[in-house]
């Protein structure tokens, strides 16, 4: 198996014409490379090397907490959650991304030069000449905020070595196409917390890869692909296609209670 270094990382985000003028929103999965020389440490610093802002999600869904009842039609089955809800962990700018978004979110949110946002459930962590004001556009009422920033700044999404499913941009386009949103709780280290515009299952978005052909700039590292997509041609496609029709991108688990609810809308 070939070792993959930290210069054929920097290479490949050169060579899909990425720049110090790139601000983008990075999904990476550094197993998904193979062999890495330096592991995360390369992987983030040849992002970080190459773009001018990067931005990785370092969501917390271990401080989420369920009430005994709430709002209808919100996806969720209330009550029942007292063991949930008795492990439910605190969130603080300190807390670790959850797991499922891997070690190169979980190592730019430990970097000494990246801000933190403050959601409890659906933080982003930046660095970068942008890092600040990406990080401050978000709120709790506006969760997708620092997504805002970067479609109305002419930013980037970067897969690398993932799929479509873990792309958070779509999520802007479901809400700006109006698709239902849904309220969350979780747990800070003051007060408990009343989220909403918390967004819906990602499991179908690899639907949108074929409506993308000509808008991806790909090129392959080891074993992993990295893609690069101009974040406005994302959203406005995923767009069109719910507009087209409103089932678009949702999944196909006849369990999946968010799916469901947007289907009933």
């Amino acid at each position: 198996m070939t070792t993959i270094t930290y210069h054929d990382i920097a290479h490949a985000l050169q060579e899909l014409e990425l720049s110090q003028d790139s601000n983008v929103i990075a999904h990476a999965s550094l197993a998904a490379f193979g062999d890495v020389r330096g592991g995360v440490a390369s992987v983030l610093g040849a992002l970080l090397a190459t773009c001018g802002t990067v931005v990785m999600p370092t969501f917390t869904y271990q401080t989420m907490v369920w009430p005994e009842s709430g709002p209808p039609d919100n996806a969720c089955t209330y009550g029942n959650h007292v063991e949930e809800n008795a492990g439910a962990i605190l969130f603080s700018p300190e807390l670790p991304a959850d797991d499922s978004l891997g070690q190169v979110a979980e190592t730019l949110r430990r970097h000494r030069l990246a801000a933190r946002s403050g959601h409890p459930i659906l933080s982003f962590a930046a660095a970068g000449a942008h890092a600040p004001e990406i990080v401050n556009a978000q709120s709790l009422e506006n969760p997708l905020g620092p997504l805002e920033w970067l479609y109305e700044h002419g930013g980037d999404v970067v897969l690398m070595g993932v799929d479509h499913r873990a792309n958070t941009a779509i999520h802007l386009a479901e809400k700006l196409v109006g698709r239902k949103q849904f309220i969350r709780w979780a747990v800070g280290e003051e007060r408990a917390y009343r989220l909403p515009g918390f967004p819906g299952c990602s499991n179908g978005f690899n639907a949108i890869a074929g409506k993308l052909a000509w808008s991806v700039q790909q090129t392959t590292v080891g074993m992993a692909t990295i893609q690069r997509i101009a974040l406005k041609k994302l959203v406005e496609a995923a767009m069109q296609m719910i507009q087209e029709n409103p089932h678009a991108l949702l999944c196909d688990d006849p369990q999946c209670e968010r799916c469901n609810a947007v289907r009933k809308t």
